[in-house]
């Protein structure tokens, strides 16, 4: 039996709208850029680098995400359907700052500057298989 719209508590409303809307669009064909897959390995004083999120910018356009895994190793995402990162040159921010939920610090910054707040790091991503490994200092 279907519930009446008017008994849902209107937060518990907007999640369900929100998820509806979420499948429509998901479902739609999604373009975008060209995108190349991009992985690589993250260590930091020659040790992998585990929970770090890695972020590559375009000058222009969407970003591309990937989580190192406890080896350092990581895999650039584009969107929820789309694996890789948008060709060219993109600066490369890289942290491992963990907050839960509620935006609680349960890991502080471990990085210098350098490699997140003012980057120095960036990459080229050409139209093929991209292995794109970072060496960090923590000094």
């Amino acid at each position: 039996m279907p519930i009446p719209i008017s008994t849902i508590h209107p937060p518990a409303l907007s999640v369900l709208l929100a998820c509806g809307l979420a499948l429509i669009v998901g479902c739609q064909n999604h373009s975008g850029p060209e995108l190349a897959t991009v992985a690589g390995t993250v260590t930091l004083d020659g040790e992998p680098l585990k929970d770090a999120t890695v972020h590559f910018q375009p000058a222009s356009g969407r970003p591309s995400y990937g989580k190192t895994d406890d080896n350092g190793k990581y895999n650039m995402g584009y969107n929820l359907e789309r694996q890789g990162v948008a060709l060219g040159e993109h600066v490369v921010i890289i942290r491992t700052v963990v907050e839960d939920k509620y935006g609680k610090i349960l890991r502080k910054e471990m990085l210098p500057r350098k490699y997140h707040d003012q980057t120095t790091l960036s990459a080229l991503v050409e139209d093929k298989p991209n292995v794109i490994d970072f060496d960090l200092e923590s000094k």
